[in-house]
């Protein structure tokens, strides 16, 4: 008699618990296929820290205001090994590689309203792997023990791509004056 209880407790258990879990599964599906990207406040979470203010002035002494590359070598004023240690190596760009990607997400939450974003965030999602792929040489340079030969080729366009894609984003925000965009620009 006392088993027969036990066992209709235990059941009764179990029972409970998978209904707990079935119901904050189905909930969370539901949730993520409306916003698969997550709340405003977890794609912003989701930033590295990286000194945003360091990447302009790296950017903004490799290309003009236009994003133009600068022409006059003069105009330079930051040789690679400064460049270097203001992004943080490796694991600075690495860094940057991964804000990419939230990027592209933030543009993707924006084209849930409009539509016409949709150029954008595939323009940006370009760029990302543009990204990947000159950190992924900076990456088998640095394994050969070449890195800071490949440095000045690939670091540069990987801070200046990202820097024009961060402006791309605050344009567009700007554009259509969305919520948010006070915390997208302390945040960029």
């Amino acid at each position: 008699m006392r088993a027969t209880y036990f066992l209709l407790a235990l059941s009764g258990f179990f029972v409970a618990l998978l209904s707990f879990v079935v119901f904050y599964y189905l909930r969370r599906r539901i949730r993520t296929e409306k916003n698969p990207y997550g709340s405003w406040e977890e794609l912003l979470g989701r930033l590295s820290a990286v000194n945003r203010e360091k990447v302009t002035f790296i950017a903004l002494s490799l290309v003009d205001e236009f994003g133009q590359r600068r022409r006059n070598e003069n105009d330079t004023n930051l040789d690679e090994s400064q460049i270097w240690s203001l992004i943080g190596g490796l694991k600075g760009l690495e860094a940057l590689e991964r804000d990419c990607a939230l990027l592209v997400d933030l543009v993707f939450y924006v084209q849930q309203w409009y539509p016409e974003a949709l150029a954008i965030a595939e323009q940006l999602r370009l760029n990302t792997r543009e990204i990947e792929w000159h950190i992924a040489r900076l990456k088998s340079a640095a394994k050969l023990g070449k890195a800071e030969r490949a440095f000045p080729e690939h670091a540069e366009q990987v801070v200046v791509i990202y820097y024009t894609m961060t402006r791309r984003v605050l344009a567009l925000y700007e554009e259509w004056n969305l919520p948010g965009l006070v915390e997208l620009r302390r945040s960029l």
